[in-house]
């Protein structure tokens, strides 16, 4: 999306508002809520303006949503496709992808159910992921293949253990479960990169 779009679109006084105040706002009733019950309408109650001053700053809902998730998946660093060892990379990433979005529960299913991949941090995340692979001895396939598995576990998780989150934190089942789970992954991608060891 071009972000050009997202800026004021009318002329004359100076904008009482910020994109980042209306992206702050936009994830507390996401937080509160859910995707599913955001609406404009309430996110313009919420910042005290009319739903036409939003979309004034942002053109669509989609669009928002879109913010939202970005300001949350911008803030965990690709993975390092030069780190070695490469399982202990893997891990980092996983640990710090699944801990930044506890506290946004909505974000995991709707990336699944709105098949949300082409986020700039998706993207780099991908193309990193690849790489770490692909320096592990992985070919070209099942470097692509482990990249799907990975995020399979990541999202598929999460959003089985969203509905048992505590104030933005897991059980320790679901902890547990989670840790489990990348090292069962992490062995399998590690026979499938390379199966003579």
């Amino acid at each position: 999306m071009d972000e050009s779009a997202i800026v004021p679109a009318r002329r004359g006084p100076a904008p009482s508002l910020r994109i980042e105040d209306i992206v702050a706002a936009a994830l507390r009733l996401l937080d509160r809520d859910g995707a599913q019950r955001f609406t404009m309408r309430a996110l313009a109650a919420e910042l005290g303006v009319s739903a036409m001053t939003v979309y004034n700053y942002v053109p669509t809902k989609a669009l928002l949503l879109e913010k939202a998730i970005d300001s949350v998946i911008d803030t965990v660093p690709p993975p390092d496709p030069d780190a070695r060892p490469w399982d202990e990379e893997l891990r980092r990433y996983a640990r710090e992808a699944w801990r930044a979005q506890l506290p946004h529960p909505w974000i995991p299913p709707l990336l699944a159910e709105q098949r949300i991949m082409d986020r700039p941090a998706q993207v780099a995340a991908r193309r990193e992921l690849l790489g770490l692979f692909r320096a592990a001895g992985a070919d070209d396939v099942a470097a692509r293949e482990g990249v799907g598995l990975f995020f399979s576990l990541v999202i598929g998780s999460f959003v089985q253990m969203a509905p048992t989150l505590r104030a933005g934190r897991p059980t320790a089942r679901a902890e547990a479960l989670f840790e489990g789970g990348l090292e069962i992954v992490i062995a399998g991608l590690r026979s499938r990169f390379q199966p003579d060891m």
